[in-house]
Parts: structure tokens; sequence; C-alpha cells
């Protein structure tokens, strides 16, 4: 496990971060440059080495807080700046190339549809008019589509 002095230096190393010391001597990284609203990148780096990644990009597997941080405790020097890294990726996108309700439409065998719709950065499964799933990348509801037996609709 590697120590907060450590996991500091590692931290400190991004030149595009901002330290800013917060409550119980923890301190937050700020990645001003963001594109999304989210600018806090690393969240209360603590001196008995625990804290938290931005990382809602990752599978939804992962154990991530309700705010989309991943618990950096017992993490390596190479997963540390990993997480980082795709964290500062996904910070300096605004969403992709999608823009805001463009819509896909799914068919299932049996001719039943659903709508998948980009949303307020976000990726929505309708089944009519109601909300069936939502999903914070295409990836995910594409993949929670195909589970289910729906596939694109080819024109």
């Amino acid at each position: 496990m590697l120590s907060f002095d450590e996991k500091r230096k590692i931290i400190n190393g991004f030149a595009a971060l901002e330290e800013k010391p917060v409550s119980m001597k923890r301190y937050n990284y700020h990645y001003p440059a963001s594109k999304r609203e989210k600018t806090v990148l690393v969240k209360h780096l603590h001196p008995n080495g625990n804290g938290f990644v931005y990382a809602p990009y990752l599978e939804e597997s992962a154990k991530l807080d309700k705010e989309g941080y991943v618990n950096i405790y017992d993490v390596t020097e190479a997963e540390l700046i990993q997480l980082i890294e795709q964290a500062l990726t996904y910070m300096d996108s605004d969403g992709g190339a999608y823009q805001e309700g463009d819509t896909f439409v799914y068919q299932n065998d049996t001719g039943e549809l659903l709508k998948l719709v980009f949303e307020n950065k976000m990726w929505i499964v309708y089944a009519y008019d109601n909300v069936e799933a939502v999903f914070k990348s295409l990836d995910q509801a594409e993949s929670y589509l195909a589970d289910e037996g729906f596939f694109e609709e080819q024109e």
C-alpha cells in the first residue's frame, strides 16, 4: 500500500491539478480545466492513506460511491496513475460526439421497440414514454440492451 506522502507526491506530479487543504488534514485536488460540472478529481486524501478518485466511467461493478468516486486506499502506484489519467481524459470530454436528444431505436425478435436517448450527458432507455434504465456511458447502455435481446434498428 502506498503511504499518504507517496500518494500525494504522485498526485502532485500532475501539473493540471490544484491541491487544496480541507478539514481533518485531508486534501482535495481540483481540475479547473474540466469540461464537466465536477472539478474535484481526487477528494479527501487523508494521512491514513484513504482517499477517492473521480471515476464514473468505470464499469458498474466497480465500488463507486454515490458521487462516482472510487476508493484508493490500497491501490498501487500504477493503478493510481492510471485512475488519474483516465479521470483527466473523462473530465476533458463533454460527453462525446453525441448531442442532446440524439435518439436510437432498438428492437427485439418479437418486434418490441425501445428508444435510447442522450439526455443530460446520460444515456436513457425508454419503453414508450417510461424510463426503463439510465447509464453513464453508451457502452453500458448498449450492453444492457443486447443482454435484454434488443438490437439497433437498421434503416
